[in-house]
């Protein structure tokens, strides 16, 4: 596996927050319900603090709430939300982008190839599109790129804003044509980067966020979910 590539996590507090944060996206934690967060404590064989401490990891990226006498549940979908994450994320992850085409000799481009072969690989043994394998080798791919952007508040950010609009983006790919599409733009993103082309790689990751809204947004109208007053006004 290429450097730079981190296939489970390294913390327990790590290992519990993406185990809920992939049910979060793949929908078998649902919009609106419960995390029960006693009873995956017990299943994950975790104490209640590392439990507690994911929950506020995922409040963070916009995944839970903490409500009054229902305790955590999992955010509603909102227009506002992804508008929002991806506004600041197209802002941002150019940033990063970048940065790895004018550095792509540190192992970038080694790992996001093997991730792209990775989801490709799934793809061809018709693993679902909404699936944890596939989740990984996605979000390992991207986060490939954001460490090319340095340590420190890029990163993080980038990340937390990845996973918060993920569960948007992921589930509207198993549109075949949008699920192509993006597919040959994450090649043209690494052929970029082999370049170092940093003007050409911030034009495809431009182009790639672009459609990865409106694809995003077409899956939330598809799923009846509509711009409040206050978002439209």
């Amino acid at each position: 596996m290429p450097d730079g590539t981190v296939k489970t996590p390294g913390t327990i507090t790590d290992f519990v927050t993406e185990e809920i944060r992939n049910r979060i996206v793949v929908g078998t934690l649902a919009p609106g319900q419960k995390v029960p967060v006693y009873e995956l404590a017990d299943e994950l064989g975790v104490s209640r603090v590392p439990l507690r401490e994911a929950v506020r990891q995922l409040e963070a990226e916009s995944l839970v709430d903490n409500l009054p006498r229902r305790g955590t549940v999992v955010r509603a979908l909102s227009m506002r939300d992804l508008n929002d994450s991806f506004t600041i994320f197209q802002a941002i992850e150019p940033i990063a982008a970048r940065r790895a085409a004018e550095s792509s000799g540190d192992g970038v481009v080694d790992a996001m190839e093997f991730w792209l072969g990775e989801m490709q690989e799934l793809s061809e043994k018709r693993v679902p599109q909404v699936s944890k394998p596939m989740l990984h080798a996605h979000r390992q791919f991207h986060f490939a790129l954001f460490r090319a952007g340095g340590e420190g508040v890029l990163q993080r950010h980038l990340g937390m804003l990845w996973n918060t609009c993920e569960r948007y983006v992921m589930n509207s790919l198993p549109n075949h044509e949008r699920q192509l599409a993006a597919a040959r733009e994450h090649a043209e993103l690494v052929q970029r980067i082999k370049a170092g082309d940093p003007d050409g790689t911030a034009e495809v990751l431009r182009k790639h966020l672009e459609a990865s809204l409106a694809s995003a947004l077409d899956y939330l109208v598809a799923s009846g979910v509509t711009a409040d007053l206050a978002e439209s006004g």
